[in-house]
C-alpha cells in the first residue's frame, strides 16, 4: 500500500522532468514547448494507465473487497492528475498550432476523458459507502472496469497508429518511439487476455472438481 501511495508523487516529478526536456527541447518555441511537453507527459499517462491496467487484469471485480476497492480508486485518481496535466499540455499545443480539429475525432477522446475523470469519484462513493454496492450493482464493477481499460487503452492505441500511419497533423517525436509505444500498448492487451482466459480455465477445472 506503501507503494502505490508513493506513485503519484513520483509520476509529478516525472512531469516536472517533461516539462525540463520540453523546454530545453524547444530553444524558445512556445508551441514547440507545448507539442513536446504534451508528447512526453502523455508517456507518463501510459505508464500511469499501465500500473492500473495491470492491477486491475489481475483483480476480481465481481465480488470485490474494501481493499482492492481502496487501490482501484488510487489508481484510477492518480492516472486521472497524471492524465489531465496531459490533457492541459496537449490543448495548449493544440491552440497553438493552429491546424483545425476534426469533430469526430473529438467525441471518441471525450468520451475517454468523460470515463477517466468519473471513474475515480464513483469509486469513492461505493469505497466509503456513501453509494450503496446494492445501487451500484446496476453497473456493476464486474462490467465497469473491462469497459474503461479497453476504452482507454483503445484510444491509446489509436493515438500512436495515427502517428505512425500519417493520419495525424504536426506529430513530432521519432516514428520509432511511437512504433515502441503501439507494440507496448498491444503487449498489455495480449498479456490481459491471456489473463483473463487462465483465470477462466482455473474457474472451469474447479467447478469440474466439485462436481
Amino acid at each position: 500500500m506503501n507503494h502505490i501511495s508513493k506513485f503519484l508523487p513520483t509520476a509529478l516529478v516525472l512531469e516536472l522532468v517533461v516539462l525540463l526536456m520540453a523546454y530545453v527541447e524547444c530553444q524558445g518555441d512556445t508551441t514547440l514547448f507545448f507539442q513536446s511537453a504534451a508528447r512526453l507527459s502523455g508517456r507518463i499517462s501510459l505508464l500511469c494507465f499501465a500500473f492500473l491496467f495491470i492491477y486491475a487484469t489481475l483483480q476480481d471485480y465481481t465480488k470485490p473487497d474494501r481493499a482492492v476497492l481502496h487501490i482501484t480508486y488510487i489508481l484510477t485518481r492518480n492516472f486521472m492528475i497524471i492524465h489531465v496535466i496531459h490533457w492541459v499540455l496537449l490543448a495548449n499545443a493544440v491552440m497553438r498550432s493552429g491546424f483545425d480539429l476534426v469533430p469526430m475525432r473529438l467525441v471518441g477522446g471525450a468520451l475517454a476523458y468523460g470515463m477517466i475523470l468519473l471513474l475515480p469519484f464513483i469509486l469513492k462513493e461505493v469505497k466509503n459507502k456513501t453509494l450503496d454496492y446494492k445501487i451500484f450493482k446496476t453497473i456493476p464493477l464486474r462490467l465497469v472496469m473491462p469497459s474503461y481499460l479497453t476504452y482507454v487503452w483503445l484510444i491509446f492505441l489509436m493515438t500512436y497508429v495515427s502517428r505512425v500511419n500519417g493520419s495525424a497533423t504536426h506529430v513530432t517525436g521519432s516514428m520509432g518511439a511511437y512504433t515502441f509505444l503501439i507494440v507496448l500498448t498491444i503487449a498489455l492487451m495480449l498479456w490481459r487476455l491471456y489473463m483473463l482466459w487462465h483465470k477462466r480455465k482455473i474457474r472451469i477445472a474447479s467447478v469440474s472438481r466439485a462436481i
